[in-house]
């Protein structure tokens, strides 16, 4: 009788920090796993976990009982995609030899989502988790608060609902503030609402912030702004003019609404005349691209062509239906709304219109490439 015991990392700590890719077997080939991975985080759970199943080997064999040690590895994409590759993993451990029963050694933190992966292939003897010791004091705590925001895990479950929980909450209270000071033509402030809008809409920022690692996308901003002006690339300019585009669309559409009333016919007006900024905004920035195409002579200018198509009936369709809306609400007559309707189904002609030609240019672009690699 042979029994496995398994260690599993879910989210692949052991490949990203350690350079160890598995599935990895046998004694000496994981006990050296574990002390790469805790020579380069001492703190990782995992490693622990890989000692503790390192010790039930020990004591096992002690016993004079048949057993071998694996450990597999999934991605930091935790999810469907780990958890395929921890099958593939498993199936390739399970194929080297023969085991009547596994023993599942883990931190305890994925347990819910590995064992019916494991026992849909092979009979689980039992499962033993590895929980480090710390001790439960106040600087402990403030310690693990810290590490917990700093690690990806941690951030992708928690900081990132609350973040945007406390961010929607602070904003939500901004807007209704600056709303009701428009209104009762008071601009004076409450000292405790101020106070509340103030913290909630920081500390929300810093969480989604740390969870998305802004700082790292505003460097390689930087660094893709960098390269294109070193390059004399006409697409960074794209950028800027699209932007600007978008603002003043803002503030046009702002300004189309300002004798607007109810309140949701306001929305809805601002909705319905910033669209087309939007449109305006993508456009200028698909032309730019498009001359940059043509001056490096590159293929690609079929698919912006499209895009521009298939935008400019998405724009149609959702301007239509945002009038609709209106219609159907009462703010608009019977008579503005045939015209509405004509914009939808003009919308819904150019998108399958322009679905239709890239198919047909697409197979035709695929038969060529075909007739190429044959001969």
């Amino acid at each position: 009788m042979t029994t496995l015991i398994l260690n599993v990392d879910r989210d692949n700590d052991y490949g990203i920090k350690a350079g160890v890719d598995g599935p990895v077997t046998g004694y000496g080939e994981c006990y050296n796993a574990a002390l790469k991975l805790i020579s380069v985080d001492p703190e990782d759970s995992d490693a622990n976990a890989l000692f503790g199943a390192l010790r039930v080997y020990e004591d096992l064999k002690r016993k004079n009982e048949n057993v071998e040690i694996a450990l597999i590895t999934g991605d930091d994409d935790v999810g469907a995609k780990s958890d395929e590759i921890l099958s593939r993993q498993l199936d390739d451990v399970l194929s080297m030899e023969h085991y009547d029963d596994l023993i599942l050694v883990s931190d305890g933190a994925e347990d819910d989502y590995i064992t019916p992966i494991i026992s849909s292939r092979i009979r689980i003897r039992y499962v033993k988790h590895i929980l480090v010791r710390h001790n439960e004091n106040i600087e402990s705590l403030y310690y693990y608060i810290i590490r917990g925001i700093k690690d990806k895990k941690i951030a992708r479950k928690f900081t990132i609902p609350v973040g945007l929980l406390l961010l929607s909450y602070g904003l939500s209270l901004l807007i209704f503030t600056i709303y009701y000071m428009v209104i009762t033509k008071s601009y004076l402030l409450s000292p405790g609402s101020g106070a509340v809008m103030l913290v909630t809409i920081i500390l929300g920022a810093y969480f989604v912030g740390r969870a998305i690692e802004i700082n790292q996308l505003i460097v390689k901003l930087v660094v893709n702004m960098k390269e294109y002006s070193q390059e004399a690339k006409i697409s960074m300019l794209s950028y800027v003019v699209s932007f600007f585009i978008i603002v003043i669309g803002i503030a046009y559409s702002y300004e189309s609404t300002i004798k607007t009333v109810p309140i949701i016919n306001k929305i809805l007006v601002f909705l319905t005349v910033l669209v087309w900024w939007i449109l305006a905004s993508f456009v200028s920035k698909e032309l730019f691209d498009a001359f940059d195409v043509y001056m490096e002579e590159r293929h690609g200018m079929s698919k912006m062509w499209y895009g521009i198509s298939f935008s400019l009936a998405i724009v149609l369709i959702f301007y239509g239906m945002m009038n609709y809306v209106r219609y159907v609400v009462g703010f608009i007559a019977f008579a503005s709304m045939t015209l509405y309707l004509g914009y939808i189904i003009a919308g819904i002609i150019i998108a399958l219109s322009a679905s239709a030609v890239h198919k047909y240019f697409s197979s035709i672009k695929n038969k060529n490439s075909n007739v190429m690699e044959i001969k």
